[in-house]
């Protein structure tokens, strides 16, 4: 089926290609063109309407890299008008010296564009490049961008910053005071709470979510009581009172352990509230909770069901995982994904059946996949039952492929000798759509760092767009010891495009 082969390669070029194009780009020039809008996330415009999420840097929206339109459909050929390939140090040098530059003398939308990478590369290098930055800086859709950032990698080294901003409120822009709160309380700043009680009076609607995230995330005995008084206050409207259930998870409170169970268990509730007050009671970990649970994933409302049913998964109960055992009967399958998560995170032996039965026969084919990685974590016997499903010619190429995935990933030693002769079976195919799906499968996993044998296997294969699935599989599972042959890529495969990503991803590890 050349056609589907085709077509798999595309995706490969477009899934993979272009995420390490992005990556890599920077040490090119104009390899890749951002965007110039910005996709980095602010502090909410209207904080007191929404959940107090520690402010974060959202995914960019980028433009096709340039470079993969013009890639050749076969490997290219080394020229000798070609750049030479860079030594890993040197690309790595590059990279931080280009991205340095854009700190210092860039514009805004570039520095935001820029935020955005090293937020997804958890790259915190740059942090003090951009504190410094944040100081001059007169743009506060920028710094409260810098401060999601500074949230999201947990760094507190802008922590007498942010107070600062705090203390000064009255002369700061409220995005700007809010991203100061949610960062604090991202990194949960003790000293920062020397502001709740002076906030508190001050009643600011505005500031209320994010301080009450921050009295949550560090507070103690003081603010549990402030959130438990809130909790019953007339005063706070349905997203604020929203916030502080979230909190008092947090904060972990037993003493709101019975208030949250009858939220749980009250149908009249909203369904966010009830939504919110189970995760928070997984987060309280009270078993006497356990059965105000087991009844909302009994309940009529879907989501409801579903976030109870996730939450059991945090208990170790006989009748917490009887619960989650009989969700996979639901009749609606967000519900029986959340309990395929469940199973799998809880380990229950006794749901192998049902989750076998799940893989083969669910009418809903995200079920399917979520019952497969449950088995994959389950272990023992469910592993025979995965090999099992590679080898059947009647499965779909999807699900072969994410069998293969997953016991690269899970059992490397019990499954490598089987995944190395069915992939090299696979590469001698006519049709190598199989094979590619196997690329795809391996590419992308985040936790298979013993998959080095099938990276192999992809390195020797003739079309870059294969090997190129080695280079994204050492990058996804930051395997360490793929520095050698990352550095032999970066200098001597006869595809640009592979030394630059081999490269790039070597400076990464």
């Amino acid at each position: 089926m050349p056609c589907r082969h085709s077509r798999l390669l595309m995706i490969i070029a477009i899934g993979l290609l272009v995420g390490l194009l992005a990556s890599a780009a920077a040490q090119s020039t104009q390899a890749a063109a951002p965007s110039s809008s910005t996709g980095a996330a602010s502090a909410p415009a209207a904080p007191a309407t929404s959940a107090p999420a520690a402010p974060a840097s959202a995914t960019p929206t980028y433009a096709t890299p340039a470079p993969a339109a013009s890639v050749p459909a076969t490997p290219a050929p080394a020229h000798s008008s070609a750049a030479p390939a860079a030594t890993p140090d040197n690309a790595a040098a590059k990279l931080a010296e280009k991205r340095r530059e854009t700190i210092l003398y860039g514009i805004d939308s570039e520095i935001i564009d820029l935020l955005g990478s090293l937020d997804r590369e958890k790259d915190g290098e740059f942090n003090a490049d951009l504190l410094s930055l944040f100081t001059q800086s007169t743009n506060d859709k920028l710094r409260v961008t810098i401060l999601g950032l500074f949230a999201d990698l947990k760094w507190n080294g802008a922590e007498k910053t942010a107070i600062d901003l705090v203390t000064n409120r009255d002369s700061e822009s409220t995005p700007l005071v809010y991203g100061a709160l949610s960062y604090l309380a991202a990194i949960r700043s003790k000293q920062a709470l020397s502001f709740s009680s002076v906030l508190v009076k001050e009643d600011n609607k505005s500031l209320l979510p994010a301080l009450i995230d921050l009295m949550g995330r560090a507070g103690g005995a003081p603010e549990e009581a402030q959130l438990l008084s809130w909790f019953d206050s007339d005063n706070f409207d349905q997203n604020l009172r929203e916030d502080t259930i979230k909190a008092l998870g947090e904060i972990g409170s037993a003493k709101a352990a019975a208030k949250l169970d009858s939220i749980v268990e009250d149908d009249q509730e909203p369904m966010p509230s009830r939504v919110f007050a189970c995760q928070s009671l997984a987060k309280i970990k009270d078993p006497v909770s356990v059965p105000s649970l087991i009844k909302a994933a009994n309940g009529g409302d879907p989501y409801v069901r579903a976030a109870a049913v996730e939450a059991l998964s945090h208990f170790s109960t006989p009748q917490s995982d009887a619960a989650i055992v009989q969700a996979l009967r639901d009749s609606v399958a967000n519900v029986r994904i959340a309990a395929c998560k469940a199973a799998g995170s809880r380990g229950i032996a006794s749901a192998f059946p049902f989750l076998k039965y799940k893989a083969t026969s669910d009418p809903s084919s995200p079920v399917q996949i979520e019952a497969y990685k449950a088995l994959a974590q389950l272990g023992g016997p469910a592993f025979s039952f995965l090999r099992s499903r590679i080898g059947d010619e009647k499965e779909s190429y999807e699900i072969r492929a994410l069998c293969f995935g997953l016991l690269a990933s899970k059992d490397p030693g019990g499954s490598m000798p089987l995944l190395e002769k069915t992939l090299t079976a696979a590469a001698a195919d006519t049709d190598r759509s199989l094979y590619t799906d196997f690329a795809r499968a391996v590419a992308y996993a985040t936790d298979a760092p013993q998959a080095g044998p099938l990276a192999k296997i992809f390195l020797a294969d003739k079309d870059y767009l294969i090997r190129i699935a080695a280079v994204d599989w050492a990058r996804n599972s930051k395997v360490t010891a793929f520095k050698p042959i990352l550095a032999d890529l970066a200098k001597n495969d006869p595809s640009g495009v592979i030394r630059r990503s081999a490269a790039a991803v070597l400076a990464s590890l």
